[in-house]
């Protein structure tokens, strides 16, 4: 159980909130390279609850504006980018990617009104084909870009699964992430000799945790018993303030989540699957269509924020369930794996009253996660003190994994090479936990 207090700091993202504060520290994804065309229509987007618009200027260089132009307030989504700019159409103010007032042709000549105005601006880098923003205090000097491991690999080994508005706080989205007592439930089938393809199945569905506070947030072990003196580990990382790698598969592909707040009702997560080693098949996403785990998206919405990028698959069609499949199939009946988290964090609403839960052993990662959040987000506010990782980009660098081992063997120096990616070889132990 948490506070209201407590539950309000950790879920309100806002300008000027103890959390907002803490995630305008970090870099966030939030479009894709390609989504962007030089001297191409503005976007909208909404990050931390500010709504922005987003465009590529005639030089490659992505800007994220204030959605409101700074004169009378008309949205520069209706804007024409062009010059190196967005010029908006009410009266002709045009902005650079800094945020600077270039010209103001409704003024006379010899007025210098333009150079007074300097319009909400956030610096916007790219890498791994992704745009990422920094919406922090730092806007002349930001730190470094996060060297996640999927961002420097050939985007041949690389697959950008989705990305999708989902409707709830972002809080409760990640924590589905740094579960692992779920996985037999509601991602599992209903009897060991179905196919794989319904689901998981392993006859221990109680794991023992193990948490090691890092310096990026934490990770933490789950173990279940095998027959033979063999134990199963599920490994998951999580990044501050909002990247999840959860358990890699035996091959060595690597899965992970990212939960962008969008405000504090809507999140934009993010599906990324890498291999350190090899090509990864099957690689293609593209707007508006059937997306690994996610589904079709809506028609584009238009007049809102991310409008190509809500799924059909949503709480108005109560996530295409089939009660038929539920059962005599898999828990749910919920089509794919994604489906069944997002019905799940959906279900409790927008935000989750935390005070009326009741938490287990299994949770405990779930606890350990919103202490670090809680922790970073107050000591900024109270002691200025910058959270994890924020100036060490090279700490991203890590991966999960998923393998089984000797009873008697620590999994922590065993798979220590794999997480900190000091070796790209699946080891034995990795391979030995091909299970049913």
């Amino acid at each position: 159980m948490l506070s209201k207090e407590d539950t309000e700091l950790l879920c309100r993202v806002g300008p000027g909130t103890a959390m907002g504060n803490l995630m305008r520290e970090y870099w966030l994804p939030f479009m894709y390279g390609w989504e962007l065309e030089a001297d191409g229509p503005p976007q909208r987007v909404r990050l931390l609850g500010e709504d922005l618009i987003v465009f590529r200027a005639t030089d490659g260089q992505v800007g994220l504006l204030g959605a409101n132009c700074a004169h009378r307030g008309a949205s520069l989504f209706f804007g024409r980018n062009e010059e190196c700019g967005v010029r908006c159409v009410y009266h002709g103010w045009k902005y650079d990617v800094g945020g600077n007032c270039v010209d103001m042709p409704n003024e006379p000549t010899e007025s210098n009104f333009k150079d007074k105005i300097h319009h909400t601006a956030y610096r916007c880098g790219e890498q791994g084909g992704v745009v990422f923003a920094y919406m922090g205090p730092r806007q002349a000097d930001p730190p470094g870009l996060p060297q996640l491991e999927w961002a420097l690999l050939p985007e041949s080994q690389v697959h950008h699964e989705y990305k999708a508005v989902v409707a709830c706080n972002y809080m409760q989205a990640l924590e589905g992430d740094v579960d692992s007592a779920h996985i037999g439930f509601l991602h599992g089938r209903l009897r060991l000799d179905d196919k794989q393809a319904l689901g998981s199945y392993h006859r221990d569905r109680a794991p023992r945790l193990e948490i090691i506070a890092t310096d990026y947030g934490l990770m933490y072990g789950a173990s279940r018993t095998e027959a033979d003196g063999l134990t199963y580990w599920r490994t998951t990382q999580f990044l501050m303030p909002v990247h999840t790698h959860f358990p890699a598969s035996y091959e060595g592909a690597v899965p992970s989540h990212i939960w962008v707040p969008i405000d504090d009702d809507h999140t934009l997560v993010w599906g990324v699957r890498w291999h350190p080693a090899r090509e990864v098949p099957g690689r293609e996403l593209l707007p508006g269509s059937s997306m690994v785990g996610m589904g079709p998206m809506q028609p584009n919405r238009q007049g809102s924020f991310y409008s190509a990028w809500w799924p059909a698959a949503n709480e108005g069609n109560d996530f295409m369930i089939d009660r038929e499949v539920q059962r005599t199939e898999n828990f749910t009946g919920i089509p794919t794996i994604r489906l069944q988290d997002a019905a799940m964090t959906t279900s409790m609403g927008a935000i989750m009253d935390r005070t009326r839960e009741h938490l287990g052993t299994t949770d405990t990662a779930i606890i350990k996660a919103r202490q670090r959040l809680l922790g970073a987000a107050k000591a900024l506010r109270d002691r200025g003190v910058t959270p994890p990782g924020v100036d060490q980009p090279e700490l991203f660098r890590v991966r999960s994994c998923s393998a089984v081992l000797p009873a008697d063997v620590d999994w922590r120096s065993a798979l220590e090479g794999w997480h900190l990616a000091r070796t790209n070889e699946v080891s034995p132990a990795q391979l030995a936990g091909r299970l049913p």
